[in-house]
């Protein structure tokens, strides 16, 4: 199995959220629990928010990956809990879903977003400085090349590992800025 290090990019998103929030408030999980690489991305980021005892996940909302199911508890989520931070969505539908709901609410200088694929909109939000502020990026290419890489080695008589992960990695705005130059 090649695939993107679904846990390694939790671990991301969960890392740059903490810095957006300097290390403390209280953060809500746009999830899908029943998809293994989803449990991956939130085991990651629930090892990363580990190191910030001050940053609280005050609920795990279950979204299933679609965008106007995200957006629907995220509202939900803004009525329950109004002090709320931060928001991770597991896939940029989620965290598409959510920064409408935020948005719709008046609360982009107020709730930070981190999401996970970097879709082209996802990418044209960060971009516009909207509350969607970072997503975790995953590398096909590198999958596909890797993905080759093993079967050819397989295909050579050698062994292989059952499971091949491939690194992520964290886009923001700066960074995207730095890609049109």
């Amino acid at each position: 199995h090649v695939a993107s290090d679904n846990e390694q990019g939790g671990y991301l998103a969960g890392q740059y959220l903490a810095k957006l929030l300097d290390g403390h408030g209280q953060i809500a999980i746009i999830d899908h629990p029943v998809v293994a690489s989803v449990q991956d991305r939130t085991r990651g980021f629930d090892r990363a928010l580990a190191e910030f005892p001050d940053i609280q996940v005050v609920q795990r909302a279950a979204g299933e990956g679609q965008r106007d199911k995200a957006l629907r508890v995220t509202q939900d989520l803004l009525a329950a809990h109004p002090g709320l931070n931060g928001i991770f969505g597991i896939n940029d539908d989620s965290a598409l879903g959510a920064l409408a709901a935020v948005e719709t609410a008046g609360l982009q200088d107020k709730i930070v977003i981190v999401g996970f694929d970097g879709t082209p909109e996802a990418r044209e939000a960060i971009r516009a400085g909207k509350a969607l502020k970072a997503d975790i990026v995953q590398h096909p290419d590198h999958i596909g090349r890797t993905a080759i890489g093993v079967v050819a080695a397989y295909l050579a008589g050698e062994s292989v590992p059952a499971e091949v992960p491939v690194p992520v990695d964290v886009i923001d705005e700066a960074k995207l800025h730095a890609e049109i130059q």
